[in-house]
């Protein structure tokens, strides 16, 4: 339960940082970037379930691919004392969450073969070589 608890905050901390950037980005459907509105649905049924058992008062969910918003729905409330429902421009207080978003970028740039795991990190981080003056 808690690994669950930590990948959907890292989703939607990931997906709050999308959405920052949504507004001038244009739509699409998800069939037109190459994804399932099939499988999106189950994601946000999931999410969804999960409001329900008051695991996470709510959530925005956003999807982009290749410079599209394919997906951007709402779930839950954004205050659970007052029942306001969630907004597509809700704000998060978002912490200690840089580790997973620091992550996902350097799996980004490695699917898109901008760098092989197999080299030593030195070769793109030459400040990471090693010491001249240890041994």
């Amino acid at each position: 339960m808690k690994a669950r608890i930590l990948l959907l905050a890292a989703f939607f901390t990931f997906a709050t940082a999308v959405a920052a950037f949504a507004q001038s980005l244009p739509s699409a459907k998800p069939e037109q970037v190459g994804l399932s509105s099939e499988r999106l649905q189950r994601l946000m049924d999931v999410i969804k379930a999960d409001v329900d058992k008051r695991v996470i008062p709510g959530a925005v969910v956003v999807v982009a691919r290749h410079g599209k918003v394919a997906f951007f729905e709402t779930a839950g409330a954004r205050d659970p004392a007052t029942k306001m429902p969630m907004t597509m421009d809700t704000i998060f207080r978002i912490y200690s969450m840089s580790k997973p978003i620091a992550s996902v970028a350097p799996m980004v740039l490695w699917e898109d073969g901008k760098f092989n795991l197999s080299k030593p990190v030195s070769k793109y981080i030459p400040q990471m070589g090693e010491c001249s003056s240890c041994s």
